[in-house]
C-alpha cells in the first residue's frame, strides 16, 4: 500500500498585479520558488496573511505622505504640485488594487489571517469604534507619529486641547448595526472595503492632514488590531525570520515552520480553528507576549492613569518605514534638482542617485531592509547609468 508524501514548502509569493505578498503552501511541481513574483495568484491555492503581507502597504502611505511634506515645502509652485500630484495619484492606485484583492480573498475564503483570532479581531475593531485607544499608545507601538499629529492639527485649528483617544470611524455607508452584526470573516472583509472607500475618496488628499486622519490613521488602526490579536510566532520578529529571499531555504525558520501548520490545518477543515481559534504556540509552557490592548488603561479614567511601557519589536515593519519614508524625500529633491538650470546639476543627481541606490543596497545586505523591499530610489532614476 502507497502513501502519498505531501512535498509541499511553503513559499512567500508576489503579485505582479497587485503587488501583495502571501504564503502559499506550493506543489513542487507548480515551480514556485520562495520570493517568487507571479502574475496573479491561482484560486485554488490557500493563502495565508501572516508578516509581511500587510505590511507591504507602508511603501505606497510613504510615498504619499512624503511627497505632500514636499508639496508643503513649496506651497506656491503650482508645476511643482501638479507633477507631485501624479506620483500621489501612482500610489493611491498601488493602494486601491492590495486593498480590493485583501477583501475579495478574504471574503471568499482563500486568504486567511494566521494564527489570528478573528472573533477577537472584529470585537478589537469594534472596542476602537465604541471606546477608543490612546494616541500616543498607538503610536508607540506602531513606530509612527500620526495619531497624536492629527489629533494635535485638529485641536490648533478648534483653539482646544488635543483628544487623547483615537476611535474608529466606519464610512456613513458601514456605520450600521449590520456592519456590527456580520460574522468575523465578512466584518473584516467590509473593514477592508471601508478602508477602499478612504482611499478612492478624492476629498482625502486635499492635504496631508485629510490623508492621515481619515486613511493613513485607519490603516494603521487595522494593523495594530492585527497584530493584537495575532499570535507573536506570525510577527517575523525571530532573527531566524528575517532576510526572506528566492536564495535562501526559509523552511526551518520559525516563521514557515509555523504558517505551515496554519495552512495545513484550514486545509483539514477545522473550521473552529480557520475562523475562531489563535494559532496553538510551539512551546506552550513559554510565556507569551502581552495582548497590545493589555496595555491599555482603564478607560473611565484614562486622562491621570500611566501608560505602562512595552515595546513590541517588529523589526522590518519598524525600519522599513522609518527608512523609506527619507529615501522617498531624497528621490523628491531629486526631481526638483533636476528643473535647476545649472551646468553641472545632472552630474550632482547622479553622484547623490548612486549614493543612496548603494545605501539602500547595503542596508538590504545587512538584513535591516527585506531584500525584497522596494527601493524609493528607482522612481528617480531617470535611466542613467550608475554603478553599485
Amino acid at each position: 500500500m502507497s502513501v502519498s508524501v505531501d512535498n509541499r514548502q511553503v513559499v512567500l509569493l508576489k503579485s505582479l498585479k497587485t503587488n501583495n505578498r502571501f504564503y502559499a503552501l506550493a506543489p513542487l511541481e507548480r515551480g514556485y520558488r520562495n520570493a517568487d513574483a507571479i502574475d496573479d495568484f491561482p484560486h485554488d491555492l490557500p493563502l495565508g496573511i501572516a508578516y509581511p503581507c500587510l505590511e507591504d502597504g507602508l511603501n505606497d502611505f510613504a510615498v504619499i505622505r512624503t511627497t505632500f511634506e514636499t508639496i508643503d515645502v513649496f506651497p506656491d509652485d503650482e508645476e511643482l504640485r501638479t507633477e507631485m500630484m501624479s506620483i500621489i495619484n501612482d500610489a493611491r492606485g498601488n493602494l486601491g488594487r492590495r486593498l480590493e484583492e485583501l477583501r475579495d480573498r478574504v471574503a471568499s475564503g482563500q486568504a486567511h489571517f494566521l494564527g489570528t483570532d478573528l472573533q477577537e479581531f472584529k470585537d478589537s475593531i469594534l472596542h476602537l469604534v465604541q471606546r477608543g485607544a490612546i494616541r500616543r499608545t498607538m503610536d508607540n507601538m506602531m513606530k509612527l507619529d500620526v495619531f497624536e499629529s492629527v489629533a494635535e492639527h485638529e485641536a490648533q485649528d478648534a483653539g482646544q486641547t488635543p483628544e487623547p483617544m483615537y476611535r474608529f470611524e466606519f464610512n456613513d455607508l458601514y456605520a450600521t448595526p449590520e456592519t456590527y452584526s456580520m460574522p468575523p470573516r465578512e466584518f473584516i472583509a467590509r473593514l477592508f472595503n471601508d478602508v477602499l472607500i478612504s482611499v478612492e475618496d478624492d476629498r482625502n488628499y486635499a492635504a496631508k492632514y485629510t490623508f492621515d486622519r481619515n486613511v493613513f490613521q485607519k490603516f494603521i488602526a487595522v494593523m495594530f488590531v492585527n497584530y493584537a490579536t495575532t499570535d507573536q510566532m506570525f510577527y517575523g520578529t525571530n532573527r531566524a525570520d528575517y532576510g526572506v529571499s528566492a536564495d535562501r531555504d526559509m523552511n526551518d525558520t520559525p516563521l514557515y515552520k509555523a504558517v505551515a501548520t496554519a495552512l495545513r490545518t484550514l486545509e483539514r477543515g477545522d473550521a473552529a480553528l480557520r475562523e475562531v481559534q489563535p494559532f496553538a504556540p510551539s512551546h506552550p509552557g513559554e510565556e507569551q507576549v502581552v495582548s497590545i490592548f493589555d496595555t491599555l488603561p482603564d478607560l473611565g479614567g484614562f486622562e491621570e492613569a500611566p501608560l505602562v511601557p512595552r515595546t513590541v519589536e517588529l523589526p522590518a515593519f519598524g525600519t522599513e518605514q522609518m527608512l523609506s519614508e527619507p529615501f522617498i524625500a531624497i528621490a523628491d529633491a531629486l526631481r526638483l534638482l533636476r528643473q535647476v538650470d545649472q551646468p553641472r546639476t545632472n552630474e550632482c543627481a547622479q553622484l547623490i542617485l548612486r549614493a543612496a541606490h548603494q545605501l539602500f543596497a547595503r542596508l538590504q545586505q545587512l538584513e535591516i531592509l527585506s531584500p525584497m523591499a522596494d527601493n524609493p530610489m528607482d522612481s528617480a532614476d531617470d535611466g542613467s547609468d550608475r554603478s553599485r
